[in-house]
This record gives structure tokens, C-alpha cells and sequence, in this order.
């Protein structure tokens, strides 16, 4: 079985993340003491959700970490900052492979190998939109509302929220407010049974501080390990994201694939003339 898509199932479901008390003095001018007010899981997302509204600008790390049980691991790495005119700048990183992207509404230019290309002829059918909304900071914080039933656990810097996993069912219920019907139902296709534990880690300040997934797939008699961790800083403390003078000569992503078709059919013209 090939576990490759179901990293990113989780990760755009993930899918695929004030303490309060009161002093004063009784009529005998005897001081109470000051409680401390622990909230919960609930009060901690509406809280989370609640200041979402003011992010505009931040950075944002995710690491999907893929073992089958018989199989190499995989590793896929995004980071992206996104800036208050909603301009992106993405680094990916798998196998090896880095990448640079730069999203500027209908615009998107990429670098690899030290080569410019222009993808914006792209967006539509690469569904670039629907990508970077799994990682916009207030859309993925409204997604995050089967932590309302997690455990709590007041923590220095803030709140802890863990959700224990214990079948496919649970984690449906988690992911199921991410909106990515269609993920969910081929999730449900692919996948026999889930189990492991999502931690959300929020700070005193209401933002989310980290989302850590560790679960184990299963699908007939194949397993999978699957670690996925999102980060969020920088709120609202990114600079604005200009796009590089140099990628103005980025290579059309057409005018690139009819070269490598011509390289190609002459590369076996030759091969063929040589055997001849």
C-alpha cells in the first residue's frame, strides 16, 4: 500500500491547532486570596479563534514525517511566511529536493536548481488557493474545534490541549471542522483504523504556539507511523514580501516543458541513428 498522499491529508486537516481571579478585602478587612482560574479546552479555542482575527501577518513551519512499517521514511518540509498584503513566500524541502515559491495573488514564480519558473499559468488547475488556505493562520485556527472536547492543561506560557486517538472515528471528529470534505472521504477510503495522540499548544497571548500529531495508520495488514508538526511566530511581525527582481525573467512553465520534450524526441532521434 502507498502511504505517500496521506501527509498531507493530515496536514490540512489538522487535518492536514487567561487565567482569570479577583483580591480584595472582606468587611472584617481580612485579604482573600487571589484565584487562579483554569480554562477549559472550549474556553481555550474560542479564546484562540476569538484573536485569529487580528493576525495579518506571521510564519508558519510544518514537518510531516512518514515510516511504513516495511518501508524508507519520508520527510516533507513547508515553511512560509505569509505578509498583511497576503504575499507568500514558501520553502519546501523533500527529499533533498528545496524549492522556493513566491504567491502573490494570481502571480506564482518558483526557484529550483538555481532556475526561475513562472507557475502562474498554474494556479487554477494546481489549486494553489485551496494549498494556502490550509495554512492561513485564521482559517486553520477555525479548524481546530475538535480540541474543544481535548484535556486542558494549564502550562507556564500558557495552555496545553491533548486528544487521545483511539480509532478512525476520533480522528474524524477531530478533522471534521478543517472543511476538506473531499480529504476526509478519501482518508475513510484509504485508511482501516487510526490511533495516537494530537497535543495543541496555545500561549498566554491566545496564539498558537504548536500542533503536534503522532498516530499510526493501519490498512489491511500495512502500517504506517505518521508525525506531523505545525508552528506558528512572528505574528503579525513579517515585513512586506516582495517578489526577487531576477525571478522577472522566470522561464514560462510551457515554454520549459516544450524544451524538455524537444531535448528529449532529439535525444532519441540520435540514440535510434546510432543503433541503426
Amino acid at each position: 500500500m502507498k502511504f505517500r498522499v496521506l501527509g498531507s491529508l493530515f496536514l490540512s486537516s489538522s487535518l492536514l491547532l487567561a487565567a482569570c481571579g479577583n483580591s480584595g478585602d472582606d468587611d472584617s478587612g481580612k485579604k482573600t486570596e487571589k484565584k487562579e482560574v483554569t480554562k477549559s479546552a472550549s474556553q481555550v479555542i474560542s479564546d484562540l479563534q476569538d484573536n485569529a482575527k487580528d493576525v495579518n501577518s506571521y510564519h508558519t513551519d510544518n514537518a510531516i514525517a512518514m515510516k511504513p512499517k516495511d518501508g524508507e521514511s519520508q520527510k516533507v518540509k513547508v515553511g512560509m511566511d505569509v505578509d498583511e498584503k497576503e504575499t507568500a513566500k514558501l520553502v519546501t524541502n523533500q527529499a533533498g529536493q528545496e524549492m522556493t515559491i513566491y504567491v502573490q495573488g494570481k502571480k506564482m514564480v518558483a526557484k529550483a536548481n538555481d532556475q526561475w519558473i513562472d507557475l502562474s499559468s498554474q494556479v487554477d488547475n494546481m489549486d494553489i488557493d485551496s494549498s494556502l488556505d490550509q495554512l492561513n493562520y485564521e482559517k486553520y485556527v477555525k479548524s481546530l474545534d475538535g480540541f474543544k472536547d481535548a484535556k486542558a492543561k494549564k502550562v507556564d506560557d500558557g495552555y496545553e490541549l491533548k486528544y487521545n486517538i483511539k480509532n478512525k472515528e476520533d480522528f474524524k471528529k477531530l478533522a471534521s471542522s478543517s472543511g476538506n470534505k473531499d480529504q476526509l472521504e478519501q482518508f475513510e477510503d484509504q485508511i482501516d483504523d487510526v490511533s495516537g495522540d494530537a497535543v495543541l499548544k496555545v500561549n498566554k497571548d491566545n496564539e498558537i504556539e504548536s500542533y503536534i500529531l503522532d498516530s499510526k495508520l493501519k490498512k489491511d495488514k500495512d502500517t504506517a507511523n505518521i508525525k506531523t508538526k505545525v508552528t506558528y511566530d512572528k505574528i503579525n511581525d513579517i515585513d512586506e514580501i516582495k517578489i526577487p527582481d531576477e525571478a522577472k525573467d522566470a522561464k514560462k512553465i510551457e515554454d520549459l516543458q516544450k524544451e524538455q520534450s524537444s531535448d528529449q524526441k532529439s535525444s532519441e532521434s540520435s540514440n535510434s541513428e546510432e543503433a541503426s
